[in-house]
C-alpha cells in the first residue's frame, strides 16, 4: 500500500495537471520551465560531487559519490518525452543511484526535440558511450540506465551497439521505458485514468511529432518494442502498475524472454510513471532507486 507521503505527492501532481489542463495548452518553453521548477531544486545527498564535462561533444556531468567501487560506472539518460528534461531535473535521482551503486555516473544532457529531432538523442547517447570507453571506461564495468524516454533510449542504444558490432554494457536498467511511440499497447487506454503523471496518447502525441517528425515511429531505434531482442545485455526493467506505459515494458520483457535473453521484470504495485522522481519526498522512490542500484552493483 502506498505511503502517506507518496499519496500526498500524487494528489499534488493531480492538482497541477488539472490546473494545466484548465486553460489552453502551454507552449514548449512553459512546459520545460514547469518541469524544471518541479524537480531541479531538490537536494542531492551530502558528499556527492558534480563536475561538468564535455562527453565527446555532448554536454554531461560526472556525478560522483564518496565511495566508488573499482571502475564501476553508470551512463544515465534522463526522461522527458525527448522534448523536456535536463541535467538539473534528474540530478536528485541520479545522485542517489550513484551513491547506492557506489558508481561514478555520467549524467547525459542529450539534445532535445523539436530543435533536434531523431536521431539526435540516439547520436548523443552513442557519442557519450564511445567517449566513455575512449577515456578509461570499461564496458564490463559499465551500466546504462534511464527513465521514460531515456529508458526507451537506453534500450535503443543497446540495440544500436549490437547492430554496429560495438562493445555493449555489462547491463542495462531502464525505468518506466517509453518503447512504443505508436501507442499500440492496451495499457495506454486501460490505465489512462490511473496514471497521474501521464494521461494517455493525447498527452504524448505532440512529443512524438516533435521527436519523429518525418520518420516512421515504428523504427526500432525510436520504438524499441518493434526491434529484435537477440544478443542484448542483461536487463532489469522497473515499471509502475498504474502506468499507461505498462505494456511498453511487458512487451519488451516478453521479447527478450522469447529471444532467450536475460531480463528481470520488476513491476511496482500502485506506482505511477517514474515514481523515482519523488526521491527525497516518498520512500517508494528511494526504494526503487535502491533496487536499481543493487542490480547494477551485482553486474558491474
Amino acid at each position: 500500500m502506498p505511503s502517506d507521503a507518496y499519496n500526498a505527492a500524487v494528489t499534488a501532481i493531480k492538482e497541477q495537471m488539472q490546473q494545466a489542463n484548465a486553460g489552453p495548452p502551454p507552449d514548449l518553453a512553459t512546459t520545460r520551465a514547469g518541469f524544471e521548477a518541479s524537480y531541479s531544486s531538490r537536494p542531492i545527498p551530502d558528499g556527492v560531487s558534480v563536475t561538468p564535462v564535455d562527453a565527446g561533444g555532448v554536454s554531461a556531468e560526472w556525478v560522483t559519490p564518496p565511495e566508488v567501487e573499482g571502475n564501476r560506472t553508470i551512463i544515465y539518460l534522463h526522461g522527458g518525452g525527448y522534448v523536456v528534461g535536463n541535467l538539473n531535473t534528474h540530478r536528485h535521482v541520479v545522485s542517489r543511484l550513484a551513491l547506492g551503486a557506489k558508481a561514478r555516473l555520467l549524467n547525459v544532457d542529450y539534445r532535445l526535440a523539436p530543435e533536434n529531432p531523431y536521431p539526435a538523442a540516439l547520436d548523443d547517447a552513442l557519442a557519450a558511450w564511445q567517449w566513455h570507453l575512449a577515456n578509461g571506461g570499461e564496458a564490463a564495468y559499465t551500466a546504462i540506465s534511464g527513465d521514460s524516454a531515456g529508458g526507451g533510449l537506453t534500450i535503443a542504444l543497446c540495440m544500436k551497439l549490437r547492430d554496429e558490432g560495438l562493445e555493449q554494457p555489462a547491463c542495462a536498467a531502464p525505468i518506466s521505458p517509453w518503447t512504443d511511440l505508436t501507442f499500440s499497447g492496451d495499457s495506454m487506454t486501460e490505465r489512462a485514468e490511473r496514471d497521474p503523471m501521464l494521461s494517455g496518447a493525447d498527452a504524448l502525441h505532440s512529443m512524438v511529432m516533435a521527436y519523429t517528425q518525418s520518420v516512421d515511429a515504428t523504427d526500432p531505434y525510436i520504438s524499441p518494442v518493434f526491434g529484435k531482442f537477440e544478443d542484448l545485455p542483461p536487463m532489469m526493467i522497473q515499471v509502475g502498475t498504474e502506468e499507461v506505459l505498462y505494456d511498453d515494458s511487458t512487451r519488451v520483457v516478453r521479447g527478450i524472454e522469447s529471444a532467450s535473453g536475460s531480463v528481470e521484470f520488476r513491476p511496482w504495485q500502485d506506482m505511477m510513471h517514474v515514481w523515482h522522481l519523488l526521491a527525497g519526498v516518498a520512500p517508494e522512490a528511494e526504494e526503487g532507486i535502491a533496487e536499481l542500484a543493487a542490480y547494477i552493483s551485482e553486474r558491474t
